[in-house]
C-alpha cells in the first residue's frame, strides 16, 4: 500500500493510535518510508509501514477508517500547502551521503 502527500493515516506508536497527514515519501533501501503530521502538530519522519517498528503506519487500521473516509484529519492540508506552512522535513533527513 503506498500514500501519496495529503492522504489521511493511522499512525500507530508504542501502541496508541494517532490520526496523522502524510507529509512526504522516500524509498531507503527499497523501502518506502513516510513523513507526516500527526494532528498534535508532531511531526515524524521517515515511518514505515511495517508493524515491526516502534512507529509505524497501521495500513490495517488506514484502510478500514481512512480510505472509507469514517476518519478524516483536521490539519487543513490543502490550506497549509497553499501558505507554504508545511514543516520542511527533508532538513533533518541526513541521508546516505552524510555519513
Amino acid at each position: 500500500m503506498s500514500f501519496k502527500e495529503g492522504n489521511t493515516v493511522i499512525v500507530t506508536r508504542g501502541g496508541v493510535n494517532h490520526v496523522a497527514v502524510v507529509l512526504g515519501k522516500r524509498v531507503i533501501n527499497r523501502i518506502p518510508v513516510y513523513d507526516v503530521l500527526l494532528e498534535n502538530r508532531s511531526a515524524f519522519v521517515m515511518v514505515p509501514t511495517s508493524s515491526n517498528s516502534n512507529t509505524y503506519i497501521n495500513c490495517l487500521l488506514t484502510e478500514k477508517l481512512c480510505d472509507t473516509d469514517q476518519i478524516e484529519t483536521t490539519i487543513p492540508y490543502k490550506e497549509l500547502v497553499a501558505n507554504e506552512q508545511i514543516p520542511h522535513l527533508d532538513a533533518y533527513f541526513a541521508g546516505k551521503a552524510s555519513w
